[in-house]
Parts: structure tokens; sequence; C-alpha cells
């Protein structure tokens, strides 16, 4: 008699003990090439992780509506090209990481509505030009990281929603500029680290939401300009590191909330001084190592969060004077490695949290002095190798916790002998001799910061008091330390002729 499996349990089971002991299924089973699998209609991960590699072709696949991830990461590849999958819905990840690329041509996609993933990092690269797409809702990943390169420009893509990933990473070049993508809402990803560099300059994008990483590391340079964005949130790295610098100043930005990493390590150096940031939440890390320098000063930031390394390492030095930042916390290495020097001295940074790193091995040497740093926790690194040597001997530094390597290296001396330290937690290295030298001694004797500022005279030797519960280190004598081993902080008055470093 011939097997005749009922549901997807009692095929699996058989197929199992194919794959394990042959000698008992054929005992059992028969052979699987003459199984009746024609009441089966799910065949889901039957050969997943399988070595399977056996003569299937006579099998009835009629019934059968899903066939998810039937050969994922299989040895599979033998001949599939007759079966009959009129009634299958569910296609997604059926060749993911599979060694398959026969023959499927003329398989009957016109119910199946989930692609996802089809031949994800798959060898597939046959012919599906002829498909049926029309019921298809769901193509992400479906050749992520794949061989695939053959014609799909004549799918029908009106009922997708989702493409996110789709090409990511594939050898994909082929022309899809005909496709209708009316519906759909999800694109990251799309072209990431592809070499996908296609005409899709009519596509109808009026109602993609998410279009971040969509040509990250991407060969993409093609026309956009046309492009309805009006209801696109997230364009996050969507540039990151691409070659892209083509013209889309007209994109209706009104709804995007995050912009971080959009043109990080990218060549975009286009006009888009006309963008809409009204909503824009995120715009961290957004110009890194960038060749953008264009004039963006009339954006519009007064949502905007996060700013953090948004121009770290990058040449722009455009004016940004203008810009609301009443909303920002965050501002670690906003300038950090940067050209900009522009002015931004009546910026709002009352509700600053974060300065870490801002200013680090910077070109800035503006005026800062008023800046509201009321709420600042955050200095660490701030002016590390920088030019700056600006006043900010008001600052309000009641809040800063951790001042670690501030100056370190920097140019700054200016006067900071009236900074509260009160919160400080951390060490405080490279301040500068000038810059401590009317602190109040009884405060620091109070503190119990470890380590909190070395002095180094010309000899490279450090120095260490033992009366400043180790808020000085000092380890040799020199012509200041008093009779009582008192450090000059712990005394009136002091040389510091001899003391050009604080580390």
């Amino acid at each position: 008699m011939v097997f005749q499996p009922q549901n997807n349990n009692e095929l699996r089971e058989a197929v199992n003990l194919w794959c394990n002991n042959k000698e008992n299924a054929l005992d059992k089973y028969g052979n699987i090439s003459d199984w009746d699998t024609s009441k089966v209609t799910n065949m889901s991960w039957i050969f997943t992780e399988s070595q399977f590699n056996e003569d299937i072709s006579k099998w009835d696949t009629s019934n059968v509506t899903n066939m998810s991830n039937m050969f994922c990461e299989s040895e599979f590849n033998g001949d599939i090209s007759k079966w009959d999958t009129s009634n299958v819905t569910n296609m997604s990840f059926i060749f993911y990481k599979s060694k398959f690329n026969g023959d499927i041509s003329k398989w009957d996609t016109s119910k199946v509505t989930n692609m996802d993933g089809m031949f994800h990092n798959s060898k597939f690269n046959g012919d599906i030009s002829k498909w049926d797409t029309y019921n298809v809702a769901y193509m992400s990943h479906m050749f992520y990281n794949s061989k695939f390169n053959g014609d799909i420009s004549k799918w029908d893509t009106s009922k997708v929603t989702n493409m996110s990933g789709m090409f990511s990473w594939s050898k994909f070049n082929g022309n899809i500029s005909n496709w209708d993508i009316s519906k759909v809402t999800n694109m990251n990803h799309m072209f990431s680290c592809s070499q996908f560099n296609g005409d899709i300059s009519k596509w109808d994008t009026s109602k993609i939401t998410d279009m971040s990483c969509m040509f990250y590391e991407s060969q993409f340079n093609g026309i956009m300009s046309e492009w309805d964005t009006s209801k696109v949130k997230y364009m996050g790295y969507m540039f990151y590191g691409s070659i892209f610098d083509g013209d889309i100043n007209e994109w209706d930005t009104s709804n995007v909330t995050d912009i971080n990493h959009m043109f990080s390590h990218s060549q975009f150096n286009g006009d888009i001084s006309k963008w809409n940031t009204s909503n824009v939440i995120n715009m961290s890390y957004m110009f890194v190592k960038s060749q953008f320098n264009k004039d963006i000063s009339k954006w519009d930031t007064s949502k905007v969060a996060d700013m953090s390394n948004i121009f770290s390492q990058s040449k722009f030095n455009g004016n940004i004077s203008e810009w609301d930042i009443s909303k920002v916390t965050n501002m670690c290495g906003m300038f950090s490695c940067s050209q900009f020097n522009g002015n931004i001295s009546e910026w709002n940074t009352s509700n600053v949290t974060n300065m870490n790193h801002m200013f680090y091995e910077s070109k800035f040497n503006g005026d800062i002095s008023n800046w509201d740093t009321t709420n600042v926790t955050g200095m660490y690194n701030m002016f590390y190798w920088s030019k700056f040597n600006g006043d900010i001997s008001k600052w309000d530094t009641s809040s800063v916790t951790d001042m670690n390597h501030m100056f370190s290296n920097s140019q700054f001396n200016g006067d900071i002998s009236n900074w509260d330290f009160s919160s400080l937690k951390h060490n405080i290295n490279n301040i500068g001799i000038k810059i401590i030298k009317k602190w109040t001694t009884i405060k620091v004797d109070k503190k119990e910061i470890e380590c909190c500022v070395l002095f180094q005279p010309i000899e490279n030797e450090f120095i260490k008091c033992s009366t400043c519960h180790k808020c000085f280190d000092i380890s040799i004598k020199t012509s200041w330390i008093d009779d009582k081993n008192s450090c000059p902080m712990c005394i009136s008055k002091w040389e510091n002729n001899n003391i050009y470093l604080m580390e």
C-alpha cells in the first residue's frame, strides 16, 4: 500500500525518518518518490536543514497552500518543475539559504500572497519572468544576498505593501522601472549594499512611510527628484555610505521624524535647503564623515531632541546660527573632528544634558559664553584637542558629573575659577594650571573624588597630595609643596612656575 500522509506532521515524521534512517523508512513507508501527498495542505519546514536531494518530482502538491521554509538551508536541487502550485498562498523563505537552482519557470503562483525571503541567500538564478504575482502582498527580503539577476520587469506588484530588504546585498540590476508600487508602505533596506542602479524615477512612492537604509552603501545614483515622499516618516541611514548625489531638494519631508545617519559617509552634496524638517526628532550622525556642505540655514529644528555627532568628521561649515535647538538634549560629539566654525552664540541650550566630545578635535573657536548649561551632566572630552579658547567663565556647571579629559591637549586656557564642581563624580584631567588656581580649596578638600587632578612638572614626574582625599595626586615633593606636605590647593598661596600640564 502506498503511504499517504494526512497532514504536515505525518509527512514531516516520515521525511525525518527517511533522512536519518533510509532503510527503516523504506520498510515503513516505501520509496519517498512514490508517496501520495495529495491530502497534504501544509508542506512548510519539511526539508529544512536536511541533506535530502532525491527524486520527489511526482509528488502531488495540488492541495498544498503553505510551502514556507520548505527547503530552507537544505541541499535539495532536484526537479520540481511540474509541481502543481495553483493553490499555494505562502512561499515565504521556501528556498532560504538553499542550493536549489532548478527550473520553476512554469509554477502557477496566481494565489501566492507571501513571497517574503523566498530566495534569501540562495543560489537560485533561474527564469521566473512569467510568474503571476498579482496577489502578492509581501516581497520583503525576497532576493536578499541572492545570486538572482533575471528578468522580472513584467511582474505585477500592484498589491505589494512590503518590499523591505528586497534586493539588499544582491546582484540584481534588472529593469523594474514600470513596477506599480503604489501600495508599498515599507522600503527600508530595499537596495542596501546592492548593485542596483536602474531607472526607478517614475515610481509611485506616495504610500511609503519607511525609507530608512533604502540605499545604504549602494551603487544607486539614479533620478528620484519627482518621488512623492509626503508620507515618509523614517529616512535614517537612507544614503549612508552611498554614491548618490542626485537632486532631491523638492522632496516633501514634512512628516519625517527620523533622519539619523541619513548622509553619513556618503558622497551627497546636493541642495536640500527647502526640506521641511519641522517634525524631525532625531538628526544624530546625519552628516558624519560626509561631503555635504550646502545651505541648511532655514531648517526647522524646533522638535529635534538628538543632534549627537550630526557634523562629526564632516566638511560642513555653513550657517546654522538661527537653528532652534530648544528641545535638544543630546549634543554629544556634534562638531567633533569637524571643519565647523560658525556662529552658534545665540543657541538655546537650556535642555541639553550631554555635551560629551562636542568639540573634540574641532576647528571651532566661536562665542558660546552665554550658553545655558544648567542641565548638562556630561562634558567628558568636550574640548579635547580642540582650538577653542573662548570665554566660558559664567557657565553653570552645577549639574555636571563628568569632566574627564574636558580640556586635554586643547588650546583652552580661560578662567573657570567660579565653576561649580559640586556634582562631579569622575576625574578632571588636563585642566590647565591657570584654570584652577582660584578654586575654593575648602570645597576641594571636602570632595572625595579619586585622582581628580594630576600635576605634572617639566621633569615628567607626577605629583601626589595626601591631604585632599586623593583629589590631587602628588608622588614627589617640589618647590611649591610646603613643609607640611600640603599642596597649593590646601594653602592660600602657591607657586606654579614649573607646572605646565595637568593630566
